[in-house]
């Protein structure tokens, strides 16, 4: 693990955001259990669970349950459906929509300070905007600077998302902070040529940053921030 980040080099903040303002793996995987049974007619088994909900991708998880490969058009119809479900989901939390401990106090920190910052997610465009309605983010960010899933960018981990996002806040890459929670994102990053990278391991307990460079540590969530560096 690297030296702990010094503010004064920090000069733009990225977030991404599922597992990492929101900690809803569980919802995602639920979603994709619920619309794949509804997809192929039957139960999926917890071996099918585990080996292709849990660790693949949408459109492999598609691809295996169909038997077939899926152009970009399908990927994104059949996408969107499970997408719904998801937001469906969401919606039954009995306790309400929470962003990720301490969160909304480094945003405010943020917004005190006028830090730019911004949002590079993999979420669709619906989902983002689902988001900024029920978590209010309209207080911190402009979600004309967000960046989300668009089939004219590569995914992570390439580093389009990325880009676009300091373009967007007129950083260059190497003087921003990114927030990722998993080793696709952290890669995307690395890709797009950023320097400051933490880890969140909230939602995801098992991840593992041996080997990047410039991830600076892991926090659970964002109330555990001073122990990497002073804000």
């Amino acid at each position: 693990m690297s030296d702990k980040i010094k503010v004064e080099d920090i000069i733009g903040v990225i977030f991404d955001f599922n597992g990492t303002m929101f900690f809803d793996s569980s919802k995602h995987e639920k979603a994709w259990q619920m619309y794949t049974e509804e997809l192929i007619g039957r139960s999926i088994t917890p071996e099918e669970k585990r080996l292709y909900i849990r660790q693949k991708s949408g459109r492999d998880i598609l691809e295996k349950f169909l038997g077939y490969e899926i152009s970009d058009d399908m990927f994104e119809q059949f996408s969107e459906e499970k997408e719904s479900i998801y937001r469906r989901l969401c919606n039954q939390e009995k306790d309400g929509l929470k962003l990720a401990p301490g969160l909304e106090e480094f945003l405010d920190y943020l917004a005190e300070y006028n830090v730019p910052r911004t949002i590079a997610t993999t979420a669709s465009l619906s989902n983002l905007n689902y988001y900024f309605e029920k978590f209010d983010l309209y207080r911190w960010f402009d979600p004309e600077k967000v960046v989300c899933h668009d089939k004219n960018l590569r995914d992570k981990p390439f580093p389009d998302l990325f880009l676009v996002a300091c373009k967007a806040i007129n950083k260059e890459p190497s003087r921003c902070l990114v927030f990722e929670d998993s080793a696709v994102g952290i890669t995307a990053a690395i890709n797009a040529g950023i320097k400051h990278i933490i880890a969140v391991n909230g939602d995801n307990p098992h991840l593992d940053i041996a080997g990047f460079e410039g991830v600076h540590g892991v926090i659970k969530d964002f109330t555990e921030l001073n122990e990497e560096f002073d804000i």
